[in-house]
């Protein structure tokens, strides 16, 4: 699993395939140039990006979170089918009402 809030962080997304790097780099700029590079990804508005890999990770975010992640209603979800054949899906989901 990676987490991630800030485009100064983009590295850790080096191990994933390209298309899923780009795409996560590319939603990390909209959150740093909205919200702010300085921003608090746990407590500031904007929040983070969570690059879940493999079925068992859901049970950490689970965890980790605040809301019951089998209730929760997405705004939009994407498919992503990589170049190497991975199948990837992308998903906003808004945890809080502001």
């Amino acid at each position: 699993m990676i987490e991630t809030a800030y485009l100064t962080e983009k590295q850790v997304l080096k191990i994933i395939p390209q298309e899923v790097h780009e795409t996560t780099q590319g939603i990390l700029q909209i959150l740093d140039s909205e919200y702010g590079s300085q921003r608090n990804k746990y407590e500031d508005a904007g929040g983070y990006v969570i690059v879940v890999e493999r079925k068992e990770e859901l049970k950490e975010i689970k965890d980790k979170i605040y809301f019951d992640c089998d209730d929760v209603m997405a705004e939009y979800i994407d498919k992503k089918v990589c170049c190497n054949g991975e199948t990837y899906t992308s998903s906003l989901v808004v945890c809080s009402n502001d």
